[in-house]
């Protein structure tokens, strides 16, 4: 028997003994994971299928359910003469100018305010602590101190601007069409900025100090360090921060339900408040199910591209 056989049928032989012990294992991980599964299950996945299911019916709270197909999102997207689909169109553009708008708020403050706290300043703990608090605030705290920072009786923005003369009477910062969805989105602005902060500072601290020195020898401007060095360097702590936020900000419904409730006049009704308002206050489950079903396949893609790029990059 040569030496090539022999060791071939010891390799055989090692893992039909390992076989059993293997068997063994994989049961243990299944039973582990078990749990887990149906925890899933139970919190996503019926959730996510009994809704589809309710999309597809004409079916109010209480009451018995008809089935439609796809009627509801038919109803929704193409039935200009029903009032859903008008506030379904104006529900998308509220949301993409409050995502948008956040987003761009958030990247701006956010930036400056990690190279500011990158830069070797006093106190720098003590600053890096308080811009960080916002995120560390609930956001229906936060929420409520906003809306009373708004309110035209007693709220704090109101008392200062009257003591301090720029203004005679109060301003409706909730209850004015052109106001209300900017005010809206100054608290979340205000709320979220934390967190690029945080993800910016780490990415400006991964970035090699002397990729800057050299560009400073070669008599580059800050401005140009900025743009040629800190910027393709943070490339996809930008892209993933934004995806997050885009997908958290167009999703929450704490803000606009507790400053304005989609008013007035629907200008900051984005679409987690409609599916509310259709889904609870007019107790139209199918109609308030197909709602977010409809932007499904948005997020869909984001958290698609999100997840290729958080693992391709290890972020």
């Amino acid at each position: 028997m040569s030496v090539l056989q022999t060791s071939e049928r010891a390799r055989v032989a090692a893992v039909g003994r390992a076989l059993p012990r293997l068997g063994r294992d994989w049961r243990l991980g299944y039973t582990l994971t078990l749990p887990v599964v149906v925890i899933i299950l139970a919190l996503i996945a019926y959730p996510f299928a009994y809704s589809v299911w309710l999309s597809l019916q004409d079916i109010k709270v209480g009451g018995q359910g008809t089935f439609v197909g796809l009627g509801n999102y038919a109803k929704i997207l193409f039935d200009r003469n029903s009032q859903i689909s008008g506030d379904f169109y104006n529900s998308v553009f509220v949301s993409f100018v409050y995502t948008g708008g956040a987003l761009l708020g958030k990247f701006i403050i956010g930036m400056v305010s990690a190279l500011i706290l990158n830069a070797h300043i006093r106190a720098r703990s003590f600053w890096r602590a308080l811009l960080f608090l916002p995120w560390a605030i609930p956001g229906i705290v936060s929420a409520f101190s906003w809306k009373w920072i708004y309110n035209d009786v007693n709220g704090v923005l109101n008392t200062l601007l009257q003591n301090l003369g720029i203004i005679q009477s109060p301003i409706l910062f909730l209850a004015d069409p052109n106001l209300a969805l900017w005010s809206v989105l100054l608290a979340v602005i205000w709320q979220g900025t934390p967190f690029w902060t945080m993800t910016f500072l780490a990415g400006l601290q991964a970035i090699p100090d002397e990729l800057y020195e050299a560009a400073q020898i070669d008599g580059a401007s800050t401005a140009q360090s900025f743009w040629y060095i800190t910027l393709p360097n943070m490339a996809t702590v930008i892209v993933v921060t934004a995806m997050l936020s885009a997908i958290w900000t167009s999703n929450a419904i704490q803000y606009v339900y507790i400053l304005t409730n989609g008013g007035p006049a629907n200008v900051t009704e984005t679409f987690p408040i409609l599916a509310y308002n259709y889904g609870v206050r007019s107790y139209d489950l199918g109609i308030g199910s197909t709602i977010p079903l409809i932007f499904l396949p948005v997020f869909a893609v984001l958290i698609y591209f999100l997840t290729r790029r958080m693992l391709r990059q290890g972020v």
